[in-house]
Protein backbone atom coordinates (compact mmCIF):
# COMPACT_ATOMS: atom_id res chain seq x y z
CA UNK A 1 0.00 0.00 0.00
CA UNK A 2 2.92 2.25 0.45
CA UNK A 3 4.48 1.75 -2.49
CA UNK A 4 1.31 2.95 -4.44
CA UNK A 5 0.96 5.96 -2.40
CA UNK A 6 4.81 6.85 -3.14
CA UNK A 7 3.76 6.63 -6.74
CA UNK A 8 1.10 8.36 -7.09
CA UNK A 9 2.49 11.21 -5.34
CA UNK A 10 5.63 11.20 -7.45
CA UNK A 11 3.10 11.59 -10.57
CA UNK A 12 0.88 14.02 -8.98
CA UNK A 13 2.32 17.04 -10.80
CA UNK A 14 2.88 17.92 -14.23
CA UNK A 15 5.70 16.95 -15.73
CA UNK A 16 7.32 20.39 -16.78
CA UNK A 17 9.42 18.61 -19.42
CA UNK A 18 6.03 17.68 -21.41
CA UNK A 19 4.62 21.42 -20.77
CA UNK A 20 7.34 22.73 -22.44
CA UNK A 21 7.42 20.21 -25.54
CA UNK A 22 3.65 21.05 -26.42
CA UNK A 23 3.91 24.55 -26.30
CA UNK A 24 6.92 24.67 -28.64
CA UNK A 25 4.86 22.12 -30.67
CA UNK A 26 1.65 24.22 -30.48
CA UNK A 27 4.44 27.25 -32.11
CA UNK A 28 5.77 25.23 -34.35
CA UNK A 29 2.14 24.41 -35.44
CA UNK A 30 1.16 28.10 -35.30
CA UNK A 31 4.27 28.85 -37.76
CA UNK A 32 3.34 26.22 -39.75
CA UNK A 33 -0.31 26.59 -40.49
CA UNK A 34 0.19 30.80 -40.71
CA UNK A 35 3.10 30.20 -43.57
CA UNK A 36 1.05 27.13 -45.54
CA UNK A 37 -1.95 29.22 -45.21
CA UNK A 38 -0.54 32.51 -46.47
CA UNK A 39 1.37 30.33 -49.31
CA UNK A 40 -2.49 28.87 -50.60
CA UNK A 41 -4.43 32.32 -50.03
CA UNK A 42 -6.39 31.29 -46.66
CA UNK A 43 -7.12 32.69 -43.68
CA UNK A 44 -4.21 33.25 -41.76
CA UNK A 45 -5.68 34.41 -38.70
CA UNK A 46 -8.30 30.97 -38.38
CA UNK A 47 -5.33 28.98 -39.47
CA UNK A 48 -3.19 30.33 -36.49
CA UNK A 49 -5.80 29.21 -33.77
CA UNK A 50 -6.66 26.12 -35.20
CA UNK A 51 -2.86 25.13 -35.66
CA UNK A 52 -2.14 26.44 -31.50
CA UNK A 53 -5.46 24.25 -30.63
CA UNK A 54 -4.91 21.56 -32.53
CA UNK A 55 -1.09 21.61 -34.09
CA UNK A 56 -0.57 18.10 -35.70
CA UNK A 57 -4.13 18.12 -37.32
CA UNK A 58 -4.02 21.53 -38.69
CA UNK A 59 -0.59 20.89 -39.67
CA UNK A 60 -2.05 18.11 -42.00
CA UNK A 61 -4.95 19.09 -43.14
CA UNK A 62 -3.43 22.40 -44.39
CA UNK A 63 -0.61 20.89 -46.01
CA UNK A 64 -4.09 18.67 -47.71
CA UNK A 65 -5.57 21.40 -49.03
CA UNK A 66 -5.39 23.54 -52.64
CA UNK A 67 -4.79 26.79 -53.30
CA UNK A 68 -8.09 29.22 -53.18
CA UNK A 69 -8.28 31.24 -56.71
CA UNK A 70 -8.71 34.82 -56.92
CA UNK A 71 -10.19 35.59 -60.05
CA UNK A 72 -9.88 39.14 -61.11
CA UNK A 73 -12.49 41.18 -59.79
CA UNK A 74 -11.90 44.54 -62.37
CA UNK A 75 -13.17 42.76 -65.55
CA UNK A 76 -15.95 44.61 -67.54
CA UNK A 77 -18.18 42.28 -69.59
CA UNK A 78 -18.17 45.11 -72.14
CA UNK A 79 -14.38 44.66 -72.73
CA UNK A 80 -14.87 41.38 -73.59
CA UNK A 81 -16.99 41.45 -76.19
Amino acid sequence: MNLLLTLLQANSGPNPGLIIIQLILRVVGVIVCVNKAKALNRDTGGWGIFGFLMPIVAMIWVHCMKPNIEWDKNIDKKDNA
